[in-house]
């Protein structure tokens, strides 16, 4: 197996196959397993680059190949390849653990070999990793690193300077230097999404390695990218304008132009799956999104399409969605369905505009519409999560007979780095329990259970809190799903028994601790948890529908290739 670079996506935890873990519901509202094993976005659009300068790319998801062997060696995997450099992604900080530990099995297998790190967490933490981690040799900044990767291949070749390279952080000798973080497109339509190349290279080497999360055959989803950076300011969030600044040095958003939108869509619709149009369409004023749609209607797309919505949209927006496309779903994130709350956290929206901005979807012709709450945010009570409950619990009153499918669920295991949150947690109402890159590397290696790996507490709830009422809280909307005749008796017992195991676990491995129960009967019961917690999977499937027209999609790309 040969190629110039080989693109390398690590589990969250390295020997999650070896170790008795409780994940709990920590995966339960993303489309991958507790191990993450969807790489990023990233990996197509520098692997196309790549190939368009003349280098062979290969993108490899490790995690991916952990979980459906048991026996799959990565080191001996790994020592079977020829290549002139290895990237391996940490992205969001989850995956440090297996970032790392997956750099050091590279660099024992192939010690000649250069490792490059790129990602918002790599980008946060690039000192540390250079110091840190003397496996890792390249570190590319940012969140453009498509061309800065391309100079950085010739740099490997011989044939340029580590120092002409923009965003590189890296080592010389025992100095660590960083080179300005220069390289920012104030356009993002160079970014290739080209989901045809991953097609290409299956046709090519005959395998999955590249398959983006362990369910994609059965239950696809793309993505299409409309911007980079954001216009919102959510206190929590790695990808907010703050982090953003601070990361990436980007200080505005950089839009892909609707043009590209619809075509990435439209390439999309060819292997006939959803699309998930990522950036909220209407937010810092309708036009771009409205002249998107325009195109959509043209050009009669026949595939669900999943919009994202950071505040409401005005009732003239959503008219033009429902004249521009048949099948769409929307999701909403209000997180708490306490207006304070809501606000402390950087969404500024009323309960009485949520209210609004539902009726008016369901009223254009919305086939579902997603509504996301957290437990775990700052500010946040025992007594404010009742009201998110009370709150859903009257929505779906009002929109008995649609689709409106609310979601709770932990906020997330690490605050993000670069994020408001991270910077200042008193004033967000957070309590840090790890600071810098290496100390979330020992939650993950020292955890059992997801309550372990939380690395904060808010002012208001404990570790301890967060995971009794999250349990609590998914039940209880689980069971108002029942009622409402949103999933059957079925659903909610299997929803109820998982929670039960999920319980009885925090409880077996806390008598571990304590010295009260074995670490064989620890690893034998912790076994018995390996699906989602907290939902029906079946409640976040868009693909419905569109088996048989995907299956002949991909015939004639077969036919065709």
């Amino acid at each position: 197996m040969k190629a110039d670079l080989v693109l390398l996506h690590p589990p969250s935890i390295f020997d999650f196959r070896e170790r008795p873990i409780l994940w709990g519901p920590i995966n339960d509202l993303v489309p991958s397993t507790p191990v993450f094993e969807m790489y990023p976005l990233g990996f197509v659009s520098i692997a196309s680059t790549l190939e368009q300068h003349g280098y062979r790319v290969r993108i490899v998801n490790i995690a991916l190949k952990m979980l459906r062997d048991p026996g799959f060696n990565p080191a001996e995997y790994l020592s079977r390849m020829q290549a002139e450099a290895f990237g391996i992604d940490l992205h969001w900080l989850p995956h440090v653990h297996g970032a790392i530990n997956l750099a050091r099995v590279c660099k024992e297998v192939h010690p000649e070999v250069p490792v490059i790190f790129g990602g918002l967490s790599s980008s946060y933490f690039h000192r540390e990793l250079l110091s840190e981690v003397p496996q890792v040799d390249y570190v590319l900044r940012g969140d453009s690193t498509e061309v800065p990767f391309v100079k950085l291949m010739e740099v490997i070749e011989g044939r340029g300077d580590a120092e002409e390279v923009p965003n590189l952080s890296y080592r010389e000798g025992d100095r660590l230097r960083v080179n300005p973080l220069s390289h920012v497109p104030e356009s993002i339509d160079c970014f290739n999404l080209d989901y045809e190349y991953i097609f290409r290279s299956f046709v090519r080497s005959k395998n999955l390695d590249m398959l983006p999360f362990l369910d994609f055959i059965e239950h696809p989803i793309m993505a299409v990218l409309t911007r980079k950076g954001c216009e919102c300011n959510c206190t929590a969030c790695g990808g907010s304008s703050y982090a953003y600044a601070r990361i990436c040095n980007r200080h505005g958003v950089a839009f892909r132009s609707p043009e590209k939108v619809v075509e990435d869509i439209l390439a999309v619709q060819e292997f006939q799956v959803p699309a998930f149009i990522l950036g909220d369409l209407a937010i810092g004023g309708e036009r771009y999104g409205r002249r998107i749609l325009e195109m959509l209607r043209r050009e009669r797309v026949d595939i669900p399409l999943i919009f994202e919505a950071f505040l409401p949209f005005s009732r003239g927006f959503m008219r033009e969605i429902s004249r521009s496309v048949d099948d769409f779903t929307i999701e909403m994130s209000p997180d708490s369905g306490v207006e304070e709350v809501r606000r402390k956290i950087g969404r500024n929206y009323s309960n009485a505009a949520l209210r609004d901005m539902l009726e008016k979807a369901f009223s254009c012709g919305c086939r579902q519409f997603d509504l996301y709450f957290s437990v775990g945010l700052g500010g946040q009570s025992e007594e404010s999560i009742h009201a998110t409950l009370k709150l859903a619990e009257q929505l779906m009153e009002e929109h008995r007979g649609r689709r409106l499918l609310p979601f709770i669920s932990p906020y997330a295991p690490f605050l993000d780095p670069g994020s408001i949150a991270y910077e200042h947690p008193e004033r967000c109402g957070f309590v840090k329990f790890a600071e810098s890159m290496m100390d979330h590397y020992r939650i993950l290696d020292t955890g059992v259970s997801w309550k372990d790996f939380l690395s904060y507490r808010t002012t208001h709830l404990s570790r301890e809190d967060i995971v009794r009422l999250s349990y609590q809280a998914a039940l209880r909307l689980a069971e108002l799903k029942a009622e409402a005749g949103i999933i059957d008796l079925d659903s909610l017992e299997e929803i109820r028994h998982r929670i039960e195991v999920s319980q009885d676990m925090i409880r077996v491995v806390e008598a571990h601790r304590r010295g009260e129960c074995s670490e064989v009967k620890m690893r034998e019961s912790l076994m018995e948890l390996r699906e989602r917690v907290m939902i029906d999977r079946r409640e976040l499937d868009w693909s419905k529908g569109l088996k048989f027209r995907r299956i002949v999609a991909l015939l004639r790309k077969l036919i065709t290739a």
